[in-house]
């Protein structure tokens, strides 16, 4: 399994979250939030079962939830970009401190990205969040995520307040995923 999730008992009993197999996924679920919270810390509230990449979470050591979460990248639905840096800054950081080694090469790959992908000005990389549609945010967050090449790729929500053509933009995001990442797996959560 490649990502589980079973919601403490409750009495309206939300349903199961539960991939298998690698490739694009969408997923619908009232415990949506919780799943991701729970993803977010790789610690499920009490109660819960939270399963990634065939491990319970609950019962591994610290080290080896770090070594997981570095196999994991997300696509909030805000972009979950911090504000006082720019895009290209918002993309790099993460690269810059996981992976020294492929900075160098980073610009000319994002750009390559930004071209295949599409609908932004090529002024994104140095604007700063708040100048931003959300489209542009979230294409700045899936770059970020997409440049560590993780395992499972999360993205919540990317095509709530999109227009049609941002909509399309944002379903290759899965697409350009598996093309880069062609045994990893793509989960998009839908409200």
């Amino acid at each position: 399994m490649i990502i589980g999730y079973e919601p403490a008992p409750s009495e309206d009993a939300p349903e199961r979250v539960a991939v298998e197999a690698p490739g694009c996924h969408s997923v619908t679920s009232r415990c949506r939030d919780e799943l991701l919270a729970a993803m977010h810390e790789l610690k499920p509230r009490r109660g819960a079962r939270l399963v990634l990449f065939g491990a319970d979470v609950a019962a591994l050591p610290d080290a080896e939830r770090k070594r997981l979460m570095a196999r994991v990248g997300f696509v909030p639905a805000n972009g979950g970009l911090m504000s006082n840096l720019n895009a290209w800054e918002n993309i790099s950081l993460p690269l810059a401190y996981h992976a020294p080694d492929k900075l160098a090469g980073a610009i000319g790959e994002v750009q390559a990205l930004l071209a295949e992908l599409g609908g932004v000005n090529q002024d994104l990389l140095g604007k700063l969040p708040e100048d931003m549609t959300l489209y542009e945010r979230r294409l700045a967050a899936y770059i970020r995520a997409l440049l560590e090449s993780p395992e499972l790729l999360l993205a919540e929500n990317l095509f709530a307040g999109l227009g049609p053509t941002k909509r399309r933009r944002a379903a290759r995001f899965a697409e350009v995923y598996q093309a880069r990442c062609p045994r990893g797996t793509f989960v998009q959560f839908d409200g």
